[in-house]
Order: structure tokens, then C-alpha cells, then sequence
């Protein structure tokens, strides 16, 4: 325990340095690991695996979860958790404190502790070593991603994750699911949609016409109008047949 010279704030100062080790440790060794679910994220949100066919697609999943697997139990190898003697040692640099007061509060005399001197010298000396750790600073936690991803692919994955979001719209955590079940994704049979629009030529005067995709009604079309067709949703390109006059 801290002795009682010690200013009360240290502990707290230990434990916070004590979490930005924790950071700057755990986040390099598993930056691997988010990279890795970022790609297959974006993947998913772009509806990739789903086009590929269905050992394809496990393919994918089987290569991405070994992977995952070996970058994660990689980066648990290559952590330790930071000891008190690291966080003391980080707030003594982050602080530009000279001859390691924070050790000098916590030791003791091991010498010399009968003589009166000595005890009054040690004692003056802990003291200026308590009022030079009042200036305490933890600094902001550095990941040191720079040095790991120099040509800055963190930000090109996240603007990926960003489109992949947009591009999915509300249809994001569907894609997600799908993903992550080749089977129900290669079964599930796609919503297909179709709008079509007739514009009467100008000479009639007539407004554009949206017509029902369902029905058999007979309609009629003044000579010269344009005919436009959308379809929405499928997986194959539609195409146009028109029926043979005899």
C-alpha cells in the first residue's frame, strides 16, 4: 500500500496508466484480428459472398473464421498485462519526471534507520519526491497504429465500411445474416419488382401513364410513345421477349 507521504490522487494515476497500457497493448495485438472482420463486414454489406456459389461461399466462411482464429489467439500470446511497475514508469515519462520519484515514494530506508540523520535526510527526500509527482500526468494513449499500417489502410477499410453501409441501406442486417448462412442465403428466392411507364408522344398531349406489372388488361398506346421498363431486385439481368406476329 501507498504510505501516507504519498499523495492520495497517485492511486489514480496508477490505475489510469494502468488502462492505457492495457490500450496500447491489447489494441496492437489484436489490430490483425479487425482488420480481418472489417474486409469480411464490408463483404457482406456489398451482398459479395452471396453471389459466389455455395462452396464458394463456405469456403470463404471456413477461410475467414481460421483466420480469425489464428490472429486472435496470436495477439492474446503477445499480450501481458502491464505491471505496477509499468504504469509507474509510464506516468514518470509521460510526466518528464527525473530519478523515479514514484519508486522513491514507495521504498523504504534499508539502511541506517536508527540514525536520527539519515532518517531526516530520507525522509526530506520523499517528501520532494511526493511534491514532484503532484504533476502527475497519464497522457493521451498511443496505439501506434503508424508504424503497424504506414500506408493508412485503416482509413480505406473504413471508407469501404462506409459505402458497404449505404449501399446495403436498410437492407444491411439481412446482408449480414446472409453472410453468415451459405445455405439459407442460396435458397432464399429474390423479390423481383417491375415498374413500367408509357410517354405518349407530345402531339397527343397525353401525360405520362404508369402501368400495373400484374393484370392482363388491354390497354392502348397512341403510335410513337416510349416505353420504359425497370426492374428491381434478381440475381440474373432481365430480358425482353416480344411475342412473333404471324
Amino acid at each position: 500500500t501507498l504510505p501516507p507521504s504519498a499523495p492520495a490522487r497517485l492511486k489514480r494515476r496508477l490505475d489510469l496508466a494502468t488502462v492505457a497500457l492495457v490500450w496500447e497493448r491489447l489494441w496492437p495485438a489484436l489490430w490483425p484480428s479487425v482488420i480481418l472482420v472489417g474486409v469480411f463486414v464490408t463483404l457482406a454489406l456489398f451482398d459479395v459472398p452471396t453471389r459466389l456459389p455455395v462452396w464458394a461461399h463456405w469456403l470463404l466462411l471456413a477461410i475467414s473464421l481460421v483466420l480469425l482464429t489464428l490472429a486472435v489467439l496470436d495477439g492474446l500470446r503477445r499480450f501481458s498485462w502491464p505491471s505496477r511497475d509499468d504504469a509507474r514508469r509510464r506516468l514518470e515519462i509521460a510526466s518528464r519526471l527525473k530519478h523515479r520519484p514514484l519508486t522513491a515514494i514507495e521504498d523504504k530506508l534499508a539502511g541506517g534507520s536508527d540514525d536520527p540523520a539519515a532518517a531526516a535526510l530520507w525522509r526530506a527526500h520523499q517528501e520532494r519526491m511526493a511534491a514532484a509527482a503532484r504533476q502527475l500526468r497519464v497522457g493521451a494513449p498511443e496505439a501506434g497504429l503508424l508504424r503497424r499500417d504506414p500506408f493508412a489502410l485503416r482509413v480505406a477499410l473504413a471508407l469501404l465500411l462506409l459505402i458497404g453501409a449505404i449501399d446495403a441501406g436498410d437492407d444491411w442486417a439481412a446482408r449480414l445474416v446472409r453472410a453468415f448462412t451459405p445455405e439459407a442465403a442460396h435458397n432464399v428466392v429474390p423479390q423481383v419488382s417491375l415498374d413500367i411507364w408509357v410517354t405518349p408522344p407530345d402531339y397527343t398531349g397525353l401525360p405520362p401513364q404508369f402501368l400495373p406489372a400484374s393484370g392482363k388488361q388491354m390497354i392502348y398506346v397512341p403510335i410513337g410513345s416510349a416505353l420504359l421498363a425497370q426492374v428491381h431486385g434478381g440475381r440474373n439481368p432481365p430480358r425482353l421477349r416480344l411475342p412473333t406476329m404471324a
